[in-house]
């Protein structure tokens, strides 16, 4: 029976604290032995320690996004998807957009990060060096 009622403060858990709380307080007048408040505690940890990595990941996979927003328009986002990573632009945006591919946010691994930097860096070098005479 616990761990149905459990499962009703999932929906609040990073949505509505009050709610969230009112949940917390009823599942402990309720259920108040030693043993099933340190349940309740630690479901309602390990809701709040999946929710924290939620949003980490979600900040990993914006935060590319936000830093090329102010220069989106000058990065070749095409030339460097087919030159550096061999693949096509619609690939890249995926990756820098952190749309959902096969149901799951699409990201750079640590490599591709790597590579990435690597493509600006070699792209700013040779801007650098036009020199029109």
């Amino acid at each position: 029976m616990l761990q149905k009622d459990l499962k009703k403060i999932d929906p609040y858990v990073g949505n509505d604290t009050v709610k969230c709380k009112e949940i917390y307080t009823w599942l402990c007048e309720k259920y108040n032995s030693e043993e099933e408040r340190k349940q309740i505690d630690d479901y309602v940890e390990n809701a709040l320690k999946a929710l924290s990595t939620d949003i980490g990941q979600f900040i990993t996979e914006t935060s590319i996004k936000i830093q090329l927003a102010e220069n989106a328009e000058l990065l070749p986002l095409a030339y460097i998807a087919r030159t550096y990573f061999h693949k096509t632009k619609n690939w890249l945006y995926q990756r820098v957009n952190g749309n959902t591919v096969n149901g799951k946010p699409a990201h750079f691994t640590p490599e591709e990060k790597e590579l990435f930097n690597h493509a600006l860096q070699d792209i700013s070098k040779k801007i650098g060096s036009i020199r029109i005479i």
